[in-house]
């Protein structure tokens, strides 16, 4: 009896270890942001958070091309605000899945032509597994853009998701402020 009972234990322990580790932590402030490779539409392959390193940065991360709308509520102020800034850095990054890799060159050319090339070092694009992804970054709704703002370590320091709320956007404005100090 006792035996089964310590062996009913140990096996719910290996279970739950399992369990954890196939579904990583959400990231919430304070957690280093998640490696990302990919290409920035200037033809520059980079990877996150080591791009960002020294920089406070605003990764800007949507998985439908319909969150332009989004994006461009957060990216207007923080060009209007920061865009002189020599230690701030933001980046759009298009989430897009493996099955369409082997259309990337189409898809890069045609976002260069719709995006003014100043902008093509703000904007990475991501071609792989997207089910990591979904999970780091708590995605229950993939019509939203998801927002990090990246100390000059490359951590979190403040997540939003959707369209920028007057609330949010001076929080987020000020956080990047003191860590700009």
């Amino acid at each position: 009896m006792i035996r089964s009972i310590i062996t009913a234990v140990f096996l719910s322990i290996i279970i739950i270890q399992q369990a954890v580790a196939q579904h990583p932590d959400k990231l919430k402030s304070g957690d280093l942001f998640p490696e990302i490779k990919g290409e920035l539409l200037s033809s520059k392959a980079i990877t996150l958070p080591d791009h960002c390193k020294g920089k406070v940065s605003v990764l800007i991360i949507a998985f439908k091309r319909g969150t332009q709308n989004q994006i461009d509520t957060w990216t207007q102020p923080l060009m209007k605000e920061f865009s002189i800034c020599s230690d701030f850095r933001f980046i759009e990054v298009p989430m897009i899945s493996n099955f369409y890799s082997w259309l990337s060159h189409y898809i890069d050319n045609g976002m260069r032509g719709g995006i003014a090339e100043p902008m093509h070092k703000n904007v990475m694009t991501y071609y792989g597994p997207l089910n990591s992804y979904y999970n780091y970054f708590d995605v229950q709704d993939k019509k939203l853009c998801y927002l990090f703002l990246l100390d000059k370590e490359g951590r979190i320091q403040f997540l939003t998701k959707g369209e920028a709320k007057p609330g949010d956007l001076s929080v987020l404005l000020q956080k990047i402020k003191i860590l700009l100090q």
